[in-house]
């Protein structure tokens, strides 16, 4: 998607998306520890580096990229920010690949051997969408931005919690079964939630599941009740 095409459009681009987790969580399941990572993303600026051109700023390899001159258009993928540190694999001084800073979603990796056990690609940002809280402003630079994540027991399930900095929503999931995360709801939340906390029912006050989320921009935590599932 891009920023300034005057729509909110999901399409296929030829990009890679960088793993690069903000929040970590981990729940067990049947002897088995499963790390849930919340995929925000960001980049490296200080004296010496600076590692972020927009797509339009960087020459493309014409053979991978036959219709470069169209994709590096601010309404296709001139404005997407990339990584300059990856993406010219021959050192011809091109890009053969793009990597953005982040993947967009959140993942699930097996705490054994570390392998990639579910994603959920676009899922977040089409949640987002259909719940009418995508800033679309933010297509062209992390998107949603995962921010933190957390998981705890909701009446017999485990539910993880996903916020969402640049929606201002925290998405909500099933998990369950650790490798198939099931969308629940999305909630709408304070502005930039950056810190997500669930309180177990046994440590609660009101002797319920509780959920924290504290918001970066507007310096308010709101406290959440989940409802059993």
């Amino acid at each position: 998607m891009s920023d300034k095409d005057d729509k909110i459009t999901a399409a296929k681009w030829n990009v890679k998306g960088i793993y690069m987790p903000d929040g970590i969580a981990v729940v067990e399941s049947g002897g088995t520890p499963y790390l849930f990572t919340a995929n925000e993303g960001d980049s490296r600026e200080y004296t010496g580096l600076t590692e972020v051109l927009r797509v339009k700023q960087v020459k493309l390899d014409p053979t991978l990229f036959p219709t470069a001159s169209i994709l590096q258009q601010d309404a296709q993928m001139g404005r997407l920010n990339i990584t300059t540190t990856l993406g010219d694999t021959d050192g011809d001084g091109d890009f053969d690949a793009l990597y953005s800073l982040g993947s967009r979603s959140f993942s699930v990796w097996s705490g054994l051997d570390g392998s990639l056990i579910f994603d959920s690609k676009n899922e977040l940002d089409t949640k987002a969408i259909n719940a009418g809280v995508y800033d679309d402003t933010r297509s062209d630079d992390k998107s949603v931005e995962p921010e933190g994540i957390t998981i705890g027991k909701v009446g017999n399930k485990n539910v993880a919690f996903v916020g969402l900095e640049r929606a201002d929503a925290v998405a909500v999931y099933d998990v369950t079964t650790p490798a198939k995360p099931v969308f629940l709801q999305m909630l709408k939340c304070g502005d930039a939630p950056e810190g997500v906390l669930i309180i177990p029912a046994k440590d609660s006050p009101t002797k319920k599941s509780l959920l924290l989320v504290s918001s970066e921009n507007d310096g308010v935590i709101k406290v959440y009740t989940p409802k059993t599932i």
